[in-house]
């Protein structure tokens, strides 16, 4: 075999596996990560309905309040801080005026300051969301 030859399979050769793992590398760097859904079991406790007035005005609040956690241990702390709980509720309600809570951003807000109250009584991070069952103000 002459040299020429044997110049052009390795030329060959070194461009064939330079495709080669230049498709592998883009492949392999551009895959996109599968989303993976993870789901909890979630527990719920209805910290019961609160009637209250709102700030300084003569707004009232009435509604049912649910808690949602991760924890299902979290039931019987909820029951032991139960006063504590509704307590802290009812202070986060008054601390507000009727129109800061009525449209759907001031709700959010509310949901996320409570959720921090009950959090901060009952010390735990398994607090996953707050759902009002009934919202009425007047």
């Amino acid at each position: 075999m002459g040299l020429k030859k044997i110049i052009t399979y390795i030329l060959i050769g070194f461009i064939v596996s330079g495709l080669f793992f230049g498709v592998m590398f883009y492949f392999m760097n551009n895959r996109q990560p599968r989303e993976v859904a993870i789901t909890y079991k979630t527990y719920e406790y209805n910290a019961g309905e609160f009637s209250t007035n709102l700030g300084s005005t003569r707004s009232y609040f009435k509604g049912s309040i649910i808690i949602e956690t991760t924890d299902k241990n979290l039931s019987a702390k909820f029951e032991e801080k139960n006063a504590e709980l509704r307590d802290s509720i009812i202070s986060t309600l008054i601390g507000k005026k009727a129109d800061e809570i009525l449209d759907t951003n001031g709700q959010l807000e509310l949901k996320n300051e409570i959720l921090k109250v009950v959090a901060d009584i009952v010390n735990s991070d398994k607090i996953t969301n707050i759902y009002f069952i009934d919202y009425i103000i007047q």
